[in-house]
């Protein structure tokens, strides 16, 4: 599907549009009220980028300090506020020689941008990486290149077509830019729809490793699912492969993966008569095994008109699984980016923009290619604003406010700066030793030497804060808190002898709320979770039937709503159950065995808390991260106490062990590093609710 940049206009067009100019005019300075426009973003929320030649944005990928890596003919990395990262290349820009149509960043900060027909990578400051392909680059070998992702082992899969748009074709690389010969055809995979145009324009890789490629066949969308080893997946569609028709010409642009494993693409529809300047934003959900989900849109498909011609080559999911797509709209012939918010359920969100839809006017003729959404809820599009023949473009980025959303506090930061601070509480003085990464070295002597330790955000401030749980005979039990905000103590009865303290936000108001788990009373007895609501004043306490007498508790926000969601993990079968807040749903998981250590977190920096588990029979830590699909890694002793958190503060937590008094950090983005801290019998706090 390809959807002309010019159109003609017809006198039928014209006098429709002249009808409407009135009533343009007055709804104007309504839907700029609605614009949503974050106006610490660039200027007023836009940004334009003028490299004096004909250009424009087609990928936009966000790093976790949340600088925006965007990329076109030129690669140009954005602060969080707009302005050029003069530490990047030449005062923020780096010439590519081609057209990147996706980008993605590794975990050690290097970039990979994909062209039509080449792959490159480069170093975090912008230079080509030498290690990769010839001299930082590689031909992709007959094809073209269109989509990209990186792999959890850091292979890199391409997706596009052969022979002028004959085939999908995907291309699998090591990491140093050699074919994966172990994937398909020595590297290469070729998917027949038996269509006059097949062509791939986005990939997506599933939790499980399989591959899901989406684009068009010339007439519908198009989908197939591949395995791990490139061979079409038969449990998906028929034969490995969809396609869904809107009645007319259509296409998929985009395509993401919900927590569910339901598959969302996007794209357009348009009128098979190429002489009418039709054109409607079109989204499609399969559930797992390629069946359209009847639970959205119209059996599955939903279509918007947001000003025609018109699609939808950016997709994104945010955190509520509401999904926003952008592309661009044509109102009174003037091009402008366009943004859709949909509920779950595919309808339109109407508390977004003007009844769901947001357009934004750069001054010329403008269109959003992709679009991201941040941590804090916020979504920035990226694109192009032209002049009327396109013969001059320039790179245009808009941010917008999205919902508001909790701040999402990092665990273990006693100064409030976003870093996990290395810390010990030592039983042999009762004294909690901070050395906190802005504010240094504290002592503070709070708790006994039974106490178990309870540090969390009780009082909502952004920093953690020092409490212990007691239990006391003849069956009570207590919380003692330290409250950084007006340093001042507080206490309440909760919980009786024998619970396990789970403190954590349950309600969603942003302060940790007092908890405890009970284990039921004998084998196979139902367990429970009880908690007192901060954000309910009056309210006792409120009772989560869950587990089983065994489990262990997990809690953590697996559905990032902004809610603890109330989790175990049983040892006999080594599953995960968790029930998730957002929609009340279970959630269940084997992953593990009994004897490891359960370090659940959010290891990708999606807001989401991630099943892991730490082997002490080989050091290993296993982690099945909801973003970033598996990955394992070796680090630390049988001995060690695992402390996992967010060291570096770059959303991110970082997998790290406490050894007789030293710690060792494997940080995400700032590397390894080790620190002397603490005594053998200390207890390290970040190791407080590893069951």
């Amino acid at each position: 599907m390809k959807i002309p940049a010019t159109k003609q206009i017809t006198q039928k067009t014209l006098i429709f549009a002249l009808t409407l100019l009135v009533v343009g005019l007055a709804g104007a300075t309504n839907l700029m009220a609605q614009n949503n426009l974050d106006p610490t973003f660039g200027n007023g929320g836009k940004v334009i980028t003028d490299f004096a030649a004909a250009e424009g944005a087609g990928a936009v990928v966000l790093q976790p300090d949340g600088k925006l890596i965007v990329a076109g003919t030129t690669i140009v990395r954005y602060n969080g506020n707009g302005s050029l990262d003069t530490s990047f290349g030449n005062g923020g820009r780096v010439s590519t020689g081609f057209f990147a149509f996706a980008v993605v960043l590794q975990p050690d900060g290097k970039i990979v941008a994909a062209g039509p027909s080449v792959l490159a990578r480069y170093n975090a400051d912008g230079s080509l990486d030498s290690t990769f392909g010839n001299g930082g680059k590689v031909t992709v070998p007959g094809g073209t290149a269109f989509a990209l992702v990186l792999q959890a082992d850091g292979k890199l899969v391409t997706a596009g077509s052969v022979n002028g748009g004959s085939d999908f074709a995907l291309i699998r690389y090591n990491t140093n830019g050699s074919l994966d010969s172990t994937f398909g055809n020595n590297g290469r995979v070729t998917t027949d729809f038996n269509g006059r145009f097949d062509e791939a324009y986005a990939l997506v890789l599933q939790a499980d490793g399989k591959l899901v490629a989406a684009g068009t066949n010339y007439s519908d969308f198009a989908l197939a699912r591949y395995n791990s080893n490139g061979t079409l997946d038969m449990t998906f569609g028929t034969g490995g492969i969809i396609t869904t028709d809107f009645g007319g010409s259509d296409g998929a642009r985009d395509v993401v993966i919900q927590p569910d494993g339901k598959i969302v693409a996007a794209g357009g529809s348009r009128s098979d008569d190429f002489e009418d300047d039709s054109g409607v934003f079109a989204l499609a959900r399969y559930n797992a095994d390629g069946t359209l989900d009847a639970t959205f849109g119209s059996g599955g498909k939903v279509t918007t008109d947001v000003g025609q011609p018109s699609y939808a080559p950016g997709l994104a999911l945010q955190a509520d699984g509401k999904i926003v797509a952008a592309g661009s709209s044509v109102q009174l012939f003037i091009r402008d980016f366009a943004l859709v918010r949909y509920n779950t359920n595919g309808t339109l969100d109407t508390t977004f923009g003007a009844g769901g839809i947001i357009t934004t006017d750069f001054g010329g003729s403008d269109g959003a290619r992709d679009v991201v959404i941040q941590p804090d809820g916020k979504i920035v599009a990226a694109g192009y604003t032209a002049n009327a023949n396109f013969s001059a473009s320039d790179f245009a980025l808009a941010r917008y406010l999205g919902d508001s959303v909790v701040a999402r506090r990092t665990p273990f930061d006693f100064d409030g700066d976003g870093k996990a601070d290395v810390s010990v509480f030592r039983p042999s003085d009762r004294t909690w030793y901070l050395n906190q990464s802005t504010n240094g070295l504290s002592a503070t002597q709070f708790g006994l030497s039974t106490d178990k330790i309870t540090p969390a955000d009780f009082d909502g401030d952004g920093r953690t804060d020092i409490a212990v749980w007691r239990e006391t005979t003849p069956t009570q039990a207590y919380f003692y808190i330290l409250q950084s905000a007006t340093n001042t103590f507080r206490f309440e009865q909760f919980g009786t002898t024998g619970d396990i303290p789970v403190s954590a936000d349950f309600d969603g108001d942003g302060k940790a709320d007092v908890a405890v788990y009970r284990n039921g009373a004998s084998a196979g007895a139902q367990s429970f979770f009880f908690y007192r609501p901060s954000g309910t004043p009056g309210v006792d306490f409120r009772t989560i039937y869950w587990g089983a007498a065994g489990n262990k508790p997990v809690v953590g926000d697996y559905d990032g709503d902004g809610k603890a969601d109330a989790a175990v993990f049983d040892p006999a079968t080594g599953i995960w159950y968790v029930l998730r807040s957002l929609d009340n749903q279970l959630y269940a998981i084997q992953f593990g065995s009994s004897t490891d250590k359960l370090v659940p977190a959010d290891y990708d920096g999606d807001g989401k808390t991630d099943v892991a588990v730490f082997r002490p029979d080989d050091g290993t830590w296993y982690l099945n991260r909801s973003r970033d699909g598996f990955t394992g890694a070796q680090f630390g002793f049988g001995t060690d106490k695992p402390v996992p958190a967010d060291y570096d503060g770059d959303g991110r937590t970082d997998i790290a062990v406490f050894r007789d008094g030293t710690w060792y950090l494997q940080r995400s983005t700032q590397g390894f590093t080790g620190v002397t801290f603490g005594n053998p019998t200390d207890k390290p706090v970040p190791n407080a609710f590893v069951p």
